[in-house]
């Protein structure tokens, strides 16, 4: 099993299965309580929102890898890309930017989505834009648009 670590205020949180789909890996920057990317370890990160608290959730990018755990932080706001915010909004444009087309797979995701990635349609609060620099107490964190995996 990997290990969290910190380095400075910047916390690795290892998800299950080594960060392997369906989970993956999250970072909590202390001290700022921001949360990168929640779907490591749901008890981890509940227990993470009420030990440290968390006080905003950043999105890499919208797959459901990388959003699985995102209905623990439902009452706390979160940033992401405005490319990737629409995927977020509604259940049906999530499965349009896969490309989705055939009812078949469409049904046989719409329940895996709410049911394993407890997908919410949720619109974030701010956006990221490429190069920006947002400027914390404890660091400089620089957004550099790399879509995707």
């Amino acid at each position: 099993m990997m290990k969290e670590s910190c380095f400075g205020p910047v916390c690795f949180i290892p998800g299950e299965n080594k960060g392997k789909y369906p989970y993956c890996h999250s970072v909590y920057i202390e001290g700022e309580g921001i949360l990168i990317d929640p779907a490591s370890d749901r008890d981890r990160l509940s227990r993470l929102k009420e030990q440290s608290g968390v006080r905003q959730v950043w999105l890499s990018h919208w797959h459901e890898d990388h959003i699985m755990h995102m209905d623990l932080f439902d009452d706390i706001p979160f940033r992401i890309s405005g490319e990737d915010a629409p995927q977020l909004s509604d259940l049906e444009i999530f499965m349009d930017a896969y490309g989705f087309t055939d009812k078949t797979i469409r049904q046989y995701w719409v329940p895996l989505l709410i049911d394993q990635f407890h997908f919410k349609p949720r619109k974030p609060d701010r956006l990221f834009t490429d190069g920006e620099r947002v400027r914390l107490n404890s660091v400089t964190v620089e957004v550099i648009h790399t879509p995707g995996h």
